[in-house]
């Protein structure tokens, strides 16, 4: 699927996604490696939001909300929301390395 059509489903709250054709996670993914071109970070955002709503997340997601985390473009609220879900994921005993 596309991923343009993919991230436009971010911008509806979780709990109202019905994934008839692409899983909650494929939704995330999409918004998560959407290409950080624009300081504004707004489909990372939107992904780290819906996570934030309760998906679950994995390792993979893991690794790349942790690149949100650092990148410095982003805004800071953002890598500050990105942080807390890594530690969280980490507090959880997942063995993931960056």
């Amino acid at each position: 699927m596309d991923q343009r059509a993919l991230i436009a489903r971010l911008e509806m709250p979780l709990a109202d996604y019905v994934g008839d054709d692409a899983t909650a996670r494929d939704v995330i993914l999409a918004g998560l490696t959407w290409p950080t071109d624009t300081a504004s970070g707004y489909w990372q955002g939107l992904a780290v939001d819906w996570i934030e709503q309760g998906a679950a997340v994995d390792a993979e997601m893991v690794g790349f909300v942790t690149a949100i985390a650092t990148t410095a473009k982003l805004p800071q609220q953002l890598r500050h929301k990105a942080r807390k879900i890594v530690r969280r994921w980490q507090s959880e005993n997942h063995n993931f390395h960056s």
